[in-house]
């Protein structure tokens, strides 16, 4: 699924700003170094500092001293990765050996030793404190993860890879359940804040807003807050209830598919890719749907995420035999993605995608009436009991 990324802590990938306050001396903040004093000869910071840029320091370490400043505007997730000249880290490496750590303004203090991430300490962080709390509950279950993690990075294959990347779904459930503990019992904590965001695509929406819902207004006001508010809105944009966004796009075969042709069908949208293992099991049972239900008014857009790659992306149409419905490409725009500048052609955030398989039914008058597959709809088995009673077969 497309929403399973292949971290080695539910933290790692979190590095975010939590607040636009204005910069002020009580900003600052210090990170003095007292480790063992080999092993490492250089140390690397990446954080967003107080004016919501992402930024990564690097200073000399000498006899495992070192110190580098900046400025935050709160608690805010930062990595940090010791390095020693001369030696060339993997990249398997550079994950494992990195650790995430909550900085925060003030004085703060990392002891331990370089060569061995797990016995850097920092001190001087109340988030960092609250974020140990919660890693001591998920370090066994990462644990038990490691074999899978090296056989993912070995991996070559484009489709092996994505088998491996589904075995990670057991494990990341049993993250989510004590990380959403975690949020349940500290809704005042900037780890909570600061992870939420994280977990908002696979963690439910009733969920999701019930712990939003605990923030105090300024977490709510924060730039986090405002994101994860952004993501609620986004999701119940395509949810039962809501009304279609409507589409233009050129499908496989260079014709102009425009979803207001379709009305007075029935329309389901299939988002898949051709690497996501599970869309492509799913495509038999579809090609079983749609022949038993298209001669009563049943259309299928299919909407790949595959854009840049359009030769993979036909391969796996004709491959699997779903030319037979409508194909067109989702619209993703890595580089707007990357900015966060919105993009009205990206038909995942105007239908709220947040992992695939996900499918949503629309009704004859454009509003929908069914999601399936992903955390915030029904199962396939749902959408085959919505599609006989819609058909009466």
């Amino acid at each position: 699924m497309k929403s399973i990324n292949l971290i080695f802590c539910a933290f790692a990938l979190v590095i975010s700003q939590t607040s636009g306050a204005q910069t002020t001396q009580q900003n600052q903040f210090t990170l003095t170094g007292k480790l063992s004093p080999i092993g490492a000869d250089s140390v690397s910071l990446s954080y967003v500092n107080a004016m919501g840029k992402y930024t990564q320091v690097t200073k000399p370490v000498k006899k495992g001293r070192f110190s580098l400043n900046g400025k935050i505007n709160n608690p805010t997730a930062a990595r940090l990765l010791l390095k020693k000249a001369g030696k060339r880290l993997s990249e398997y490496e550079q994950q494992t050996r990195a650790r995430e750590f909550y900085i925060e303004p003030g004085q703060l203090t990392l002891t331990g030793n370089p060569l061995d991430s797990k016995t850097l300490t920092l001190k001087g962080s109340k988030s960092q404190e609250d974020y140990l709390k919660l890693d001591a509950k998920i370090q066994p279950i990462r644990q038990e993860m490691e074999p899978l993690e090296k056989a993912l990075m070995n991996e070559k294959d484009h489709e092996k890879a994505s088998a491996i990347r589904d075995k990670f779904e057991p494990y990341q459930a049993r993250i989510k359940q004590v990380t959403y503990q975690f949020f349940t019992e500290h809704p005042d904590s900037y780890v909570t804040l600061n992870m939420l965001g994280y977990y908002v695509s696979s963690m439910g929406l009733d969920s999701t807003k019930k712990i939003y819902n605990a923030f105090s207004d300024a977490f709510r006001g924060s730039e986090n807050g405002k994101e994860i508010a952004k993501s609620i809105q986004r999701i119940e944009k395509g949810l039962p209830g809501a009304k279609a966004a409507m589409f233009t796009k050129t499908d496989i075969n260079g014709k102009t598919l425009a979803l207001k042709d379709f009305a007075g069908k029935y329309v389901l949208l299939d988002f898949w890719a051709s690497w996501c293992v599970p869309c492509r099991k799913s495509n038999p049972h579809m090609i079983e749907l749609y022949h038993k239900y298209k001669d009563s008014g049943l259309e299928v857009i299919g909407i790949a995420d595959d854009d840049g790659k359009l030769n993979v992306w036909k391969q796996a149409v004709e491959k699997d035999g779903v030319g037979i419905w409508h194909n067109v490409l989702r619209g993703l725009d890595w580089d707007k993605l990357r900015n966060n500048i919105p993009n009205p052609d990206d038909l995942d955030d105007q239908y709220g995608i947040a992992s695939i398989p996900t499918k949503i039914l629309i009704d004859p008058n454009g509003k929908i009436i069914g999601r399936y597959g992903d955390t915030f709809g029904g199962t396939e088995e749902d959408m085959d009991k919505m599609l006989q009673t819609v058909f009466n077969k």
